[in-house]
């Protein structure tokens, strides 16, 4: 059983009054218990502070994730990523077979950015850059690749590439043409 769900029922509250309480459907609380959607994060907020229980624990994470979330409050991206990892695994989202609807989330976040972006929503260009991460963590690990390694080798491409910044953008010098 899910966690919402099961705070849920440990609080004996009914899916209508979180509904009436926070402002949030019933039928979306129900797709979220079922875990057919992923809330956002401000919801995944919303409906931890209405519980009064920790974000991570409502979230699902590991018990000792959940502690050390706790008392340090801050987690290095590491441990972000391996996090991300375990949640997905505990969800059976991690599988090859899975890769073309991962991608199709990567790219839906994506558009997502490009919609925050264009109306200078901070806040959801915040959040689809977070959800990106979550996406791009989860594909890797349905191709087998590890999304650190992945970034440390595109860095070590980059760190001494010559060219020039157009227009905001950087063109690698065999790009250039002058």
């Amino acid at each position: 059983m899910n966690r919402l769900r099961q705070v849920r029922k440990q609080k004996e509250i009914t899916i209508k009054e979180v509904a009436e309480d926070t402002g949030i459907s019933e039928n979306l609380i129900g797709k979220y218990e079922r875990e057919e959607r992923e809330p956002r994060r401000e919801t995944w907020i919303k409906l931890a502070d209405y519980y009064c229980v920790p974000v991570a624990y409502l979230m699902g994470l590991p018990d000792g994730l959940v502690q050390h979330i706790n008392k340090t409050q801050a987690m290095t991206f590491e441990e972000l990523h391996e996090a991300i990892i375990q949640w997905a695994e505990n969800r059976n989202m991690i599988s090859p077979k899975n890769t073309s609807r991962q991608y199709m989330k990567v790219s839906e976040e994506l558009g997502e950015i490009a919609e925050g972006i264009n109306k200078n929503n901070r806040e959801q260009v915040e959040d689809s850059l977070g959800d990106i991460l979550v996406t791009l963590i989860i594909l890797a690990q349905d191709l087998n690749f590890d999304l650190l390694d992945c970034l440390n080798s595109a860095y070590n491409v980059i760190k001494d590439r010559k060219g020039k910044t157009i227009n905001g953008v950087f063109v690698k010098e065999s790009d250039l043409h002058e």
